[in-house]
């Protein structure tokens, strides 16, 4: 199949490997079909791209990478994947993760799911400045 994004230009995917998230995601509730892309040349980051809208691709992250000790309660143990949306600003030292709400995804249903944790100890704006590009990629 193939999709256009303002982002990536054309590109085929198969269908397989599309996310389907039934509630949208927070702020985006009517886009329910995605499908993740990794850029080499935004290593570690990925790109959750709508299949629904052009113009939308969510910046995505192993929150692990940032806080090896990051949780997601029952969630940790399981067939997940786990991300969390990043908002880039004019550097990565400025850009920030959304620890908070991340998106869980089932590897066998390819369902996910946005879900807000009650543990305050994570921040809906959690800097990535204290990471170096490097760091992440390791």
């Amino acid at each position: 199949m193939k999709w256009k994004n303002i982002h990536f230009g054309e590109f085929e995917y198969n269908e397989e490997h599309i996310l389907m998230f039934p509630e949208g995601i927070l702020g985006f509730e009517d886009l329910k079909k995605f499908i993740l892309i990794n850029d080499e040349q935004t290593d570690p980051i990925l790109w959750l791209v709508s299949l629904e809208d052009e113009s939308i691709s969510f910046p995505v992250i192993d929150p692990w990478k940032i806080i090896p000790q990051y949780s997601v309660g029952d969630y940790d143990a399981g067939d997940y994947t786990i991300l969390a949306i990043v908002t880039l600003k004019g550097t990565l030292e400025q850009s920030t993760i959304n620890l908070r709400s991340p998106l869980i995804i089932s590897n066998s249903t390819q369902e996910g799911h946005q879900v807000v944790l009650d543990d305050e100890k994570y921040s809906f704006h959690y800097p990535m400045f204290e990471q170096t590009t490097e760091e992440l990629k390791g």
